[in-house]
């Protein structure tokens, strides 16, 4: 598996780390590179179609993706999808980061079911995807490989059984889902839809 060139206890260093930043608008693109330069990437690999990020994925071992969800020439999502299915090893295995403008609830789980470790709202501040980064070093889920998905394990709270059923706990949770009052999430509850149980 593929990792981040530091660890927990160590002062992050990115400057050896092989970056992929992909975003079909020239200038978002360029905002993702000036802020992972000043993480210490100065080389990252710069995309701004699926044609060029798979291209990528070729030539190099990735530690790390950062990826829109609207790239020129399709969806961010289906660019992670095929990554974690790819068999290229190990950058099929790296950590991704999602970054998208739209937060809904759906959106969010199509993110997290197209195999993304995190979802980053836009605009995102330098802090909060350093923050993210440093999250990743403790994300210590298992990839799942299945017919329908290849990433990490998806299962991180506990939501009870399926509606109509009863559960075989005193403490299961409803599976019913109100409607939503928000049309949006906020940063820290797109989080909590990643955090690993256990996690503080």
């Amino acid at each position: 598996m593929s990792t981040l060139p530091f660890t927990k206890n160590e002062r992050v260093n990115l400057s050896t780390a092989e970056v992929l930043l992909a975003c079909g608008d020239a200038e978002g693109l360029n905002i993702l590179t000036e802020m992972f330069a000043g993480f210490g990437v100065h080389t990252p690999r710069r995309c701004r179609t699926i044609a060029e990020a798979k291209s990528s994925v070729h030539e190099r071992t990735l530690n790390l993706l950062v990826v829109d969800s609207a790239l020129s020439d399709g969806e961010g999502y289906d660019f992670i999808r095929w990554l974690r299915r790819c068999d290229v090893a190990p950058t099929c295995y790296a950590p991704v980061i999602l970054v998208t403008g739209h937060t809904k609830p759906t959106q969010i789980f199509r993110g997290r079911d197209s195999g993304a470790n995190l979802v980053v709202r836009k605009p995102v501040p330098s802090l909060v995807m350093m923050q993210r980064i440093m999250w990743l070093l403790k994300d210590s889920r298992p990839f799942v490989t299945s017919p329908n998905y290849f990433g990490p394990d998806r299962r991180v709270k506990a939501l009870g059984p399926p509606g109509g059923h009863k559960g075989r706990r005193h403490d299961d949770l409803s599976a019913e889902v109100g409607t939503a009052s928000t049309p949006n999430l906020g940063q820290d509850e797109i989080d909590s839809l990643f955090s690993p149980k256990g996690a503080k």
